[in-house]
């Protein structure tokens, strides 16, 4: 899948969207309508020829933005209760790999794909860094890239929405260190942030600018320093960078693609949906937690949207970022070593 060439009014254009999107979804009482909204938009226009494009760097900087909320929820009482977690962290992500090769099958099955390309396509990572494993253990770069985009996409546009119609709404058992705004110590909280991100990109750290940011917010929480929240219309403006970014990746070639490979990854992806569910089920059961927020602890999406999904829900937000971060990095960490 190509990218569309940015230019002014495809940025524009993706950004009218979005807000016009996440503004109607709001109104509906969608879940994460400023991250949905914006998607579905977009990602209408794009499939039917419209240029969209979104802000070079747009989703980076949400996913700094959401690192930094999150981190704010893990103050010292919390951390050393998650602690206690840690086995079963672990073996969830044990598991989420199992999970993704039985998707690999399925897709492999249908759409008739090598198993290589079957397999990085589908066990739990990011899309850019599984396709650039699997190129180098001999896969196809596009098809690996297209089933992790696809599946995120499916996933994300199925969980919220499922998990709020069950009426699912936490507690305030877990809030941030702090509700207050400070704006000189807000700018200083992205500023280090920022920095924490950069170093991690240049490193090579996957997904590098939701996890520095959640590292250096998450640092200075545990520390017990307490810099300043995040605003509501930054959080909505991150929503809406994530959003619009996700939503170009829909693009008219995607008609053109093969039917047959398109329904082998919908059919794995909904495989590892439904197993990935059980497994929050059986964490859930085993640690006497909720089932909806170990549902979205275990979902095979992306981090930011299954933790923003958590935090709107008041669903255990430091329990959901832990689970999420190592069933999404663990994985790579593994296939990373055995490639060297």
């Amino acid at each position: 899948m190509t990218k569309t060439p940015r230019s002014l009014p495809a940025i524009a254009t993706a950004l009218v969207l979005s807000v016009c999107g996440g503004y109607l979804f709001s109104l509906f009482h969608i879940p994460l309508p400023w991250m949905l909204g914006p998607l579905f938009f977009v990602g209408l226009a794009g499939i039917n020829g419209i240029k969209v494009s979104d802000v070079r760097g747009g989703r980076q900087a949400g996913q700094l933005l959401v690192g930094c909320a999150l981190g704010l929820y893990f103050t010292p009482e919390v951390s050393s209760q998650l602690l206690e977690y840690g086995g079963y962290i672990v073996l969830a992500a044990f598991l989420a790999i199992f999970i993704g090769g039985l998707g690999s099958l399925v897709l492999r099955r249908v759409s008739g794909i090598d198993a290589a390309s079957a397999f990085f396509g589908s066990v739990p990572g990011g899309a850019a860094e599984m396709a650039v494993m699997a190129e180098r253990a001999g896969a196809r770069f596009d098809q690996v890239a297209l089933c992790h985009s696809l599946r995120l996409l499916l996933v994300v546009s199925i969980i919220p929405i499922a998990v709020t119609m069950t009426g699912a709404n936490g507690s305030y058992t877990y809030t941030p260190l702090t509700t207050a705004v400070v704006p000189e110590r807000l700018a200083l909280l992205i500023l280090i942030a920022t920095a924490t991100c950069w170093l991690f990109s240049k490193t090579g750290v996957p997904n590098a600018w939701i996890l520095g940011s959640l590292v250096a917010s998450m640092g200075l929480t545990i520390s017990g320093f307490s810099l300043s929240a995040i605003p509501p219309f930054i959080s909505v403006a991150a929503q809406i960078l994530i959003g619009c970014a996700l939503g170009t990746r829909f693009k008219p070639s995607l008609r053109a693609e093969s039917r047959q490979l398109i329904k082998g990854i919908l059919a794995g992806a909904s495989c590892t949906l439904v197993l990935s569910t059980l497994l929050g089920l059986l964490v859930a059961w085993l640690i006497g937690e909720s089932i909806p927020a170990m549902i979205l602890a275990t979902s095979p999406g992306g981090i930011a949207e299954m933790c923003l999904t958590a935090k709107v829900l008041k669903l255990g937000v430091p329990l959901v970022t832990s689970f999420q971060v190592t069933l999404r990095h663990l994985p790579q960490t593994l296939l990373l070593i055995l490639l060297l």
